[in-house]
């Protein structure tokens, strides 16, 4: 079994332990890679400097991908605003021009969804 020494170090310890019936101690190796000179401090000095510098890669493009997100987040609520103030200047036109019309376009659409309606329900009652 793999743990850490309560001593204060972070040294693992690994214990050679085997199972009955010839099965492997799975967890005793498992997240461990074997090394020639493991005991070597340089050796491991450079192995966690270069997972610390590929942490810091990795923390860099995290943080460039997040700036460009909020670029694109800026400009889309830029875009939603000019939209919004497109769609609010077009109902304005529509009601305008329906108060204009007077109640004839509400007769017709009325009678256009009624015709639909009866149409669909000759169609499915057919079916």
């Amino acid at each position: 079994m793999s743990g850490y020494n309560t001593n204060g170090g972070n040294r693992l310890r690994h214990h050679n332990t085997s199972l009955p019936g010839g099965f492997s101690n799975a967890a005793s190796s498992y997240g461990q890679q074997q090394y020639g000179d493991e005991d070597d401090p340089n050796s491991k000095d450079v192995r966690l400097k270069s997972k610390i510098s590929m942490l810091k890669e990795v923390s860099i493009s995290i943080g460039d991908e997040i700036h460009e997100q909020n670029k694109f987040l800026g400009t889309l609520d830029t875009d939603m605003e000019s939209m919004g103030g497109r769609l609010a200047a077009t109902m304005k036109s529509f009601y305008d021009m329906w108060a204009r019309q007077g109640c004839g376009p509400f007769f017709y659409l009325t009678l256009f969804a009624l015709a639909v309606f009866v149409f669909l329900y000759m169609y499915l009652k057919t079916r």
